[in-house]
């Protein structure tokens, strides 16, 4: 096992790290590639494997006992999850859902070596805590939506936040959407079929355009 060195400097959460840990997790981590739509974790399991994306996107998501799915986070390029480290550090089991969204490649590190370097390293130690400080917020900002918004702001919102312009199209099935915000396919259908009698998008067959940007920022 061994990767280019040059790789492992190039990455943000390595910028500032010892020669000697960049040295170690070169000689002992593995590229891996994974297909889009693939299931990389859930709930229950032990993280053998600490990983750092460089390119592609992973989903982070719990999932009820009537399978209805919430999205918590996504994990992008150069980007780790930190529900991983929760799990390596905390010897805890894997406390959610993680899929891959398009085809991804990713540094794999033990999590013994990992778990070593956070020990030892005050740099890596200091991203490991910025991450963690940045998706709790995430997590409380998701939570915050589903206790007290309304669902059509919700909607709106992921929209906007997906296409921040007019005329952008959002290239999602209402159920996916649904998956995304933690309700059913009907529910966002009812609201979908509302913004488009609004004028604010129009519906097409797996995807949605912003028509009016300024009603939707409106909800």
């Amino acid at each position: 096992m061994s990767v280019d060195i040059e790789l492992v400097k190039a990455l943000p959460i390595f910028a500032t790290a010892e020669d000697a840990l960049i040295s170690d997790i070169a000689s002992n981590a593995v590229l891996q590639t994974i297909p889009k739509g693939e299931q990389v974790a859930y709930e229950g399991m032990c993280s053998d494997w600490f990983f750092i994306v460089l390119s592609g996107d992973i989903r982070v998501y719990k999932m009820g006992e009537s399978r209805k799915e919430i999205t918590l986070f996504n994990v992008a390029r150069h980007e780790s999850c930190i529900l991983t480290v929760f799990s390596i550090l905390g010897d805890h089991q894997y406390p959610a859902f993680a899929s891959t969204q398009s085809e991804l490649q990713a540094l794999m590190i033990p999590a013994a070596s990992f778990k070593h370097w956070v020990d030892k390293s005050g740099s890596l130690r200091e991203h490991v805590f910025k991450s963690l400080s940045g998706r709790l917020t995430d997590i409380l900002t998701t939570f915050d939506q589903v206790m007290f918004q309304r669902m059509d702001k919700r909607i709106a919102q992921f929209i906007l936040n997906k296409c921040p312009n007019e005329d952008d199209i959002l290239h999602m099935t209402h159920e996916q959407i649904s998956h995304e915000l933690g309700t059913n396919r009907v529910v966002v259908s009812r609201i979908l079929e509302a913004f488009e009698a609004e004028e604010a998008v129009t519906l097409g067959r797996g995807h949605i355009t912003v028509v009016d940007k300024a009603k939707l920022v409106e909800k």
